[in-house]
């Protein structure tokens, strides 16, 4: 069998890792979901749980250690779907994490405002209506709209 780079049309493949990485270069959060490497995504992890244990949203009443536990989870996991569904459930709920994206010019602000105020709004309703079937799939489908933005 014959190994894609080993092909008569190498350089092709060797364009497409170019631009892949110029991609994931020039925007955190599509790096965050489609790089192999996770020390993005876990450097991102770790900042939005420190940030929302801080939040003035658990000022009054302290989180559940339930809560603090998952959070944990979170962190100590290497499920890659379950870190990405807190990403967009931050996304969603807190401003600080879209700010965390597209401040310092991090990942595109038209893109990622677009993405959050349209196709994620859409997405997290209908996952809450019950329109996905899975978890996998609303984490799918909301970084297959991000991607393809």
């Amino acid at each position: 069998m014959i190994n894609n780079k080993d092909s008569q049309y190498p350089h092709l493949y060797n364009q497409a890792e170019k631009i892949e990485k110029e991609r994931q270069e020039k925007d955190l959060l599509y790096s965050v979901f489609m790089n192999n490497d996770t020390t993005k995504l876990q450097e991102t992890i770790i900042f939005f749980t420190k940030k929302l244990k801080e939040s003035d949203r658990f000022k009054d009443q302290p989180m559940s250690k339930r809560m603090l536990r998952m959070l944990d989870i979170v962190v100590k996991d290497d499920n890659r779907l379950l870190k990405h569904s807190f990403i967009l459930f931050a996304l969603q709920l807190e401003p600080w994490s879209v700010n965390y994206f597209m401040e310092d010019n991090k990942s595109p602000p038209e893109k990622v405002s677009n993405f959050v105020s349209n196709n994620l709004k859409e997405t997290v309703s209908l996952l809450l209506k019950g329109s996905y079937t899975s978890m996998q799939a609303f984490v799918e489908d909301a970084r297959w709209h991000y991607v393809t933005l």
